[in-house]
């Protein structure tokens, strides 16, 4: 497939921006009389607004999940339906393709081309997958003896919460959200106030797929909105992707009920680098997992450990990497990198880099800063950046920056770089470059990350092979079997 520009005002996809986004609530399509701006990153204004939950319209939502939940029109449904009402949505998000390109390029500044080809692509898969194992839920037996006769089955969840990131709203809603479908739950969606357009607009057009309580969608602020989901006493499940205080506050709002809470968290990821690595295969996937959607991605590969041998030959080529990525206005087809989300992550970017040069923690070679052209001063752009002779005690190689900013840091023996990528409170994802094979098993056998790559970087099989963080990353994996509970059944057979 081609993508298209999406510049001109006349394209009917800018007819989107016109009326308010409405949220999906028990079938309906609801607005409270209260909203919200959709601020666009690509030139600071504001292009559209979208509804926003107040205290009535998240009784309701609950409420309506709750009775979805136990209707026996869903709870009673076949995998089989289940899943051929995913692959309805999914020929939905085909026919509507244009439309979410656009929305998530003006509304997060994802290039159109990025959400084409990737995070529809994700969400189109996700949707296919899941629809086949919502036919696939197996439980298991266990030999107790003649005459006790054992079975598990799978059950759902009930009512889960799903609150979703601003840096990939489309695919990860929808991976999440075919996943708790297919499982037999009734989801309540609540997308981030950043990046709420496209789930919307999602809802909008499958608001008919589901029972009445099944797929619902609000939005608002999460110390709001969201928070009063996470302690709704009907929620029985919590699942959210964000960052390690976000997760930390959920973590304490949950406690008292006991509920069962899933976290997909922050990283700051190592990507070691040893001599013998094809150095063009390294420097690719390592520009693409450290740049990618702006640096704006949980599995970024933010800090680069470099065997001494090939550490300068790999700098010069990351530097080239990183001044030749496109950089501009997300609804352009041929823009590799977007801006940045909003004001507030521009300025915490910005705000780690100018640290680290005055502080001298390492040495700038390329970026640092925003852009001075008439279009992209306008937004919230920032250049790639890399830095070199960085110390991993240094605050740019140890907190989670979250843009297109990367550390390079020399290494001799491997020992030394896999203490030095161990050495953090994360434990999300890694990576290891190395044409040896033994050696690359020893390293990701020693790594303590939830996911390794090896000569690639960020994962082919998210959803056949689910991951879950090590230490503060995380709780749980983003497959179907969080989304559900396991019940033993003993038989006394005579």
């Amino acid at each position: 497939m081609s993508v298209k520009d999406y510049t001109s005002e006349s394209d009917p996809v800018w007819g989107l921006l016109s009326d308010e986004f409405k949220m999906l609530v028990d079938g309906e399509l609801v607005a409270s009389g209260q909203s919200s701006p959709i601020i666009s990153p690509r030139n600071k204004e504001e292009v559209g607004r979208f509804a926003i939950a107040d205290e009535e319209v998240i009784e309701r939502t609950v409420n309506a999940a709750h009775r979805a939940s136990k209707d026996p029109i869903w709870a009673k449904m076949s995998g089989r339906e289940r899943g051929q009402r995913l692959l309805k949505m999914a020929e939905i998000i085909e026919q509507h393709a244009d439309e979410f390109a656009f929305l998530d390029a003006i509304d997060v500044g994802k290039p159109v081309s990025t959400v084409h080809y990737s995070d529809i692509a994700v969400s189109l898969e996700a949707l296919t997958y899941f629809a086949g194992r919502a036919q696939d839920l197996r439980g298991s037996s266990v030999d107790l003896g003649p005459d006790i006769y054992h079975r598990s089955r799978l059950e759902p969840q009930g009512v889960v919460l799903e609150v979703l990131p601003w840096n990939g709203p489309l695919w990860t809603g929808v991976q999440r959200l075919a996943a708790i479908l297919a499982a037999g739950n009734a989801a309540i969606i609540k997308p981030a106030e950043l990046a709420s357009a496209s789930f919307l607009h999602l809802a909008k057009l499958t608001a008919d797929l589901f029972p009445a309580g099944v797929f619902n969608v609000v939005a608002g602020s999460g110390s709001k909105v969201g928070s009063a989901l996470v302690k709704h006493p009907l929620v029985d499940m919590v699942s959210l992707t964000g960052g390690t205080e976000t997760g930390a506050r959920v973590l304490a709002d949950t406690a008292s009920q006991i509920k069962n809470v899933s976290l997909e968290l922050g990283g700051k990821n190592p990507n070691i680098v040893l001599d013998d690595a094809d150095l063009e295969t390294a420097i690719a996937w390592s520009s693409m997992g450290a740049f990618a959607n702006t640096g704006q991605v949980c599995v970024c590969g933010s800090r680069i450990y470099v065997q001494r041998a090939v550490y300068e030959a790999f700098a010069a080529g990351m530097v080239s990497a990183a001044e030749g990525q496109r950089v501009g206005d997300p609804l352009l087809a041929d823009t590799q990198l977007g801006p940045l989300i909003g004001e507030d992550q521009f300025n915490k970017v910005s705000g780690y880099v100018r640290e680290a040069i005055e502080q001298g923690q390492g040495e700038l070679l390329t970026g640092g800063e925003g852009y001075e052209d008439s279009f992209r001063a306008g937004g919230w752009f920032f250049q790639p950046t890399v830095f070199k002779d960085v110390d991993t005690n240094c605050k740019i190689a140890r907190e989670e920056i979250f843009g297109p900013v990367v550390t390079l840091t020399p290494f001799d023996e491997v020992d030394e770089a896999i203490e030095m990528a161990n050495d953090t409170s994360y434990g999300l994802a890694a990576g290891v470059f190395t044409q040896d094979v033994a050696r690359a098993g020893k390293i990701a056998n020693e790594l303590q990350s939830g996911q390794v790559y090896v000569n690639q970087w960020f994962s082919p099989g998210g959803m056949q092979a689910p991951s879950e963080g090590y230490k503060e990353s995380g709780l749980g994996g983003v497959g179907i079997e969080k989304y559900l509970q396991v019940k033993n059944i003993f038989t006394k057979i005579n």
